[in-house]
């Protein structure tokens, strides 16, 4: 549990500005650990820590990739024709 606990508060952390900054300013394992169980998470400071790395390097997709992958228009061909259109203007 504390593994999975830690996997979603790192997906929290990441999308939260303002629980990445409570967090970041915690000193001690127990205030870290008092923190997090408000919210419903269990789990160490350490598995925490690493898996925040883990989902750092997993970074989310971007609004533009959602936007692509979600399907509809085109991105690159619009910002091809904005681009040729801009250049042809300049």
């Amino acid at each position: 549990m504390s593994i999975d606990g830690a996997k979603a508060l790192a997906a929290k952390v990441l999308t939260d500005a303002g629980l990445a900054k409570q967090l970041n300013e915690v000193k001690t394992e127990e205030e870290f650990k008092s923190i997090i169980a408000k919210m419903g998470y269990s789990c160490s400071m350490e598995e925490f820590e690493a898996a925040f790395k883990e989902a750092k390097k997993a970074k989310p997709l971007s609004d533009e990739q959602l936007d692509q992958a979600s399907g509809g228009l085109s991105i690159v061909g619009v910002d091809y024709a904005f681009v040729a259109t801009q250049t042809a203007r300049a």
